[in-house]
């Protein structure tokens, strides 16, 4: 059987298709080497011949574990501790303090939602945030939900297992205050402490799905870097859901590759990226 791994303008229609239908993940014709790279091996892992073959696969697989191997598989999961730091600090330092001010019952019961969690360093990066601001501005009740439409890395950011060289924090201190070393076979890696853990619920959410498993209202939601991959009536769809679990005087943080310019909206904007209902 002579195998064909070079993706036809038809089979990547097809592809970026059907990842549209189920992602809202919009590729346009300059992504089609990117897709050939990412699903090269996927075809013959499942012992087919050619690209070709593996959309043939996929229509008689059009609502199975396929299709989310897919998602998963073009989805982009790069993040790291406390990316876009400037995002935490203005938390810290502005929307907390305003928040708890305009809306005082969020001090017994803070919403927060990561909204594109992927391997989870974003919600623990909040987590650390508030219980930082806890320590100095007692007392604070909060919980996170973290949500990603991978479920593989979904499972990988609920162990919070990180290697220690990736764990990079603005403060010292923090490495000690939120995390365990590892030692024998788990050597060279951490683990956020279980308290931290237990303030963080991971779920698997389709951010185009009908209902999320995330409670409204929500006080603060970061949904960064994430935009950039939907096309403009997708991004709005999106944006207005947001709004829409948002509790009033609570905030939007969006990724600085992300932009609302370009559409209409009922949020007002900070600047960098923050937008408050």
């Amino acid at each position: 059987m002579a195998l064909d791994f070079g993706i036809s303008p038809a089979a990547y229609k097809y592809i970026s298709g059907v990842l549209y239908k189920h992602s809202r993940i919009f590729l346009g014709p300059a992504k089609q080497q990117l897709v050939s790279s990412r699903l090269a091996h996927r075809p013959r892992a499942l012992g087919l011949a050619s690209f070709d073959e593996y959309c043939d696969f996929l229509r008689t697989n059009a609502s199975g574990d396929e299709i989310e191997m897919l998602v998963d598989l073009i989805a982009t999961n790069h993040t790291y501790f406390f990316r876009e730091q400037a995002h935490f600090d203005a938390l810290a330092a502005q929307l907390l303090p305003d928040l708890l001010a305009q809306v005082p019952s969020a001090r017994t019961g803070l919403r927060c939602w990561s909204a594109a969690a992927s391997s989870g360093e974003e919600a623990f990066s909040l987590a650390i945030t508030l219980a930082e601001y806890n320590r100095s501005q007692p007392p604070l009740q909060w919980h996170i939900y973290a949500t990603d439409i991978s479920r593989r890395i979904l499972e990988s950011a609920r162990t919070a297992i990180y290697p220690e060289k990736k764990v990079k924090l603005p403060a010292a201190g923090l490495h000690a205050r939120y995390f365990q070393k590892g030692s024998g076979p788990y050597a060279g890696q951490c683990r956020v402490k279980a308290d931290l853990r237990a303030s963080v619920t991971f779920a698997q959410v389709n951010l185009f799905q009908a209902a999320y498993p995330v409670p409204q209202p929500q006080h603060i939601i970061f949904c960064r870097n994430v935009l950039i991959y939907f096309d403009p009536p997708s991004q709005a769809q999106l944006v207005k859901r947001l709004h829409e679990y948002l509790a009033p005087g609570g905030y939007l943080v969006i990724g600085l590759s992300d932009s609302l310019h370009s559409m209409q909206h009922q949020f007002a904007s900070l600047g960098s990226g923050i937008f408050r209902r």
